[in-house]
């Protein structure tokens, strides 16, 4: 027997906001997954949509005071902001009473198997990623000026005042905790645009001013910093070539 809670969540999750359309792998015929793969991840339009249950490579663990605020707000204290596809779901759900809302966290919060709040070990862990990732990672020399050039003026805490602060620390960024480096190769390529959560400025995309190479260094980077105890992604600049493509292949082995 689950609760009101549950079950409006559930209605909204799985009807009105069909959340396993994109979080759901799909099989050969086009069809969801449900089972052990409902909501275990999937790609879509080049970005993977993470998974939803305990599948979920977040560095920190989501709970559902998390998940409400990055549904309610677009941006979660210890995992960042709503980007790519899921801006404009957060913008949407934001004409939604806040009981649905939160109904709809308590949900995905049972999907995860997470608890309801942020509990003192999970905030100490975010504090020890941070200051673990505020040393630089050795012998990749080309990363790290780019990073430097043109990242660390907002992603790393200088004292300095900046209209565009990201209120995340990279090491508690999801996607680069991913298998994939899709979503954050995206983020690079064409920014993130983050309209729907005031306060909060907007990522520039370096399509333009990066070759391939560049953006395989400064990803290769990111991901030995922020997420030093994840295996280097593979093939990562032919990811980048089908990325910039018109008509990009995103064909992915989904979980």
């Amino acid at each position: 027997m689950q609760s009101e809670l549950y079950n409006r969540g559930a209605y909204l999750a799985e009807g009105l906001g069909h959340c396993s359309a994109c979080h759901s792998p799909r099989n050969a015929m086009g069809a969801e997954k449900n089972g052990e793969a409902y909501f275990a991840g999937a790609f879509v339009d080049g970005w993977e949509a993470p998974p939803l249950n305990n599948l979920s490579r977040a560095p920190i663990p989501w709970s559902e005071t998390s998940l409400y605020d990055y549904l309610r707000h677009g941006e979660s204290e210890l995992h960042g902001v709503a980007s790519g596809p899921m801006a404009p779901v957060v913008a949407g759900l934001a004409e939604l009473p806040e009981y649905d809302v939160r109904a709809i966290a308590h949900y995905v919060a049972a999907q995860m198997q997470v608890p309801t709040g942020n509990s003192e070990a999970a905030m100490a862990g975010a504090e020890q990623r941070v200051a673990s990732a505020a040393v630089s990672s050795p012998g990749m020399e080309a990363g790290e000026r780019l990073f430097e050039g043109a990242c660390a003026a907002c992603h790393v805490e200088t004292g300095v005042p900046s209209f565009s602060r990201a209120s995340t620390n990279l090491a508690l960024n999801t996607n680069l905790h991913s298998d994939h480096p899709d979503n954050v190769l995206q983020s690079i390529l064409g920014g993130v645009h983050a309209d729907h959560v005031p306060g909060i400025g907007s990522m520039p995309g370096f399509a333009d001013s990066f070759s391939n190479t560049q953006v395989a260094d400064l990803t290769t980077y990111l991901r030995a910093r922020f997420a030093p105890e994840k295996a280097p992604w593979q093939q990562v600049k032919q990811r980048i070539e089908e990325l910039r493509q018109p008509h990009h292949n995103n064909t992915h082995s989904t979980p």
